[in-house]
């Protein structure tokens, strides 16, 4: 564990900036917590979470139900999320338990659900769900990892975005390029996909892919998309799970019409320094989620200039935690 938290691009570019600053480093968690000092002033960052927002800000950002109820309180549009507790939490579930309220949300949004960890990240434990018997069993399953679970509608997504804010302003805004092939009209899925690992940095994000494909997904590695059909190996759009991010330039008219719509969210949950995630659907923008860690190792690897628009964002908040002006 120690070393794969050292090899992070976060711990390295903390420790340039340290340097750069002349200020202490100190690893304290095995590469997970580092402590900064500079002058009189300690600063901790646990993870990939700077000492900028507050404690409360945290929780309810990490909680992505308790996240979406602040959000729609304030009149964001946001993608709801309903949490439903393990029933051994007896002293905070209803007597009547959880599974007549799942069937009441699952049927108002005709039982076209994502269920998931509601504190989970990553896109680890998020399934999708289309009857009762499915949820039955995404509930069972994750249930058996996590004492809290979220039930959201699904939406068709056409396009996900992530914007990076830092006390009031979009540092950074990227797409989420889901992986995919196009068809020739001869080749599967799984042929096409061959070709494409030829490229190293195509491999590594097709296997990235792969390895978190659920089953309907696995099953139509087989299948042979017409001429010019486009084929989606994912309906998720984790980097961790294979997309890729498209840097969105600041006077682009995405940037511009989304940026709004993120710092609305931002300052709705105190957010000092985050991110927000921002979806794309049929009735207009929807904040998906916001994030109090900013991790950025998918960008700083895997794009040209990621690193150093990494760097870039994260000496902003280091010289912030100290309240040094730029």
């Amino acid at each position: 564990m120690t070393g794969l938290n050292t090899e992070r691009a976060l711990y390295r570019i903390l420790r340039e900036l340290a340097a750069e600053h002349g200020a202490r480093f100190d690893d304290l968690g095995q590469g997970w917590i580092l402590r900064l000092e500079l002058g009189s002033k300690a600063r901790y960052v646990y993870g990939y979470a700077f000492d900028l927002s507050s404690a409360a800000t945290h929780a309810i950002v990490t909680d992505k139900a308790a996240s979406s109820e602040v959000l729609a309180a304030r009149g964001v549009p946001c993608v709801p999320h309903r949490v439903f507790l393990h029933p051994k939490m007896g002293a905070y579930v209803p007597h009547e338990g959880n599974w007549a309220k799942m069937l009441e949300f699952a049927a108002e949004h005709q039982y076209r659900l994502v269920v998931k960890e509601n504190m989970g990240t990553g896109g680890q434990g998020v399934l999708r769900v289309s009857n009762a018997r499915e949820l039955e069993l995404a509930v069972e399953h994750l249930f058996q990892r996590t004492h809290a679970i979220a039930l959201s509608p699904f939406v068709e997504i056409g396009a996900e975005h992530r914007f990076v804010v830092l006390r009031g302003r979009v540092e950074l805004a990227y797409s989420k390029v889901r992986p995919r092939v196009v068809g020739d009209g001869t080749s599967s899925v799984l042929d096409l996909l061959a070709r494409a690992a030829k490229d190293p940095g195509e491999r590594t994000r097709i296997d990235r892919a792969l390895a978190s494909m659920d089953p309907p997904a696995l099953a139509l590695l087989t299948s042979v998309p017409a001429k010019g059909v486009e084929h989606l190996l994912n309906w998720r759009h984790n980097l961790g799970q294979g997309a890729a991010p498209r840097l969105l330039e600041p006077g682009s008219a995405t940037h511009a019409a989304l940026t709004p719509l993120a710092l609305k969210a931002a300052s709705c949950v105190e957010l000092e320094f985050g991110s927000v995630d921002i979806v794309e659907t049929a009735s207009g923008p929807l904040v998906l989620e916001a994030n109090s860690g900013v991790m950025m190792e998918f960008l700083a690897r895997d794009h040209a200039r990621g690193y150093d628009a990494a760097k870039a964002i994260y000496r902003r908040a280091f010289r912030a935690m100290f309240d040094l002006s730029d």
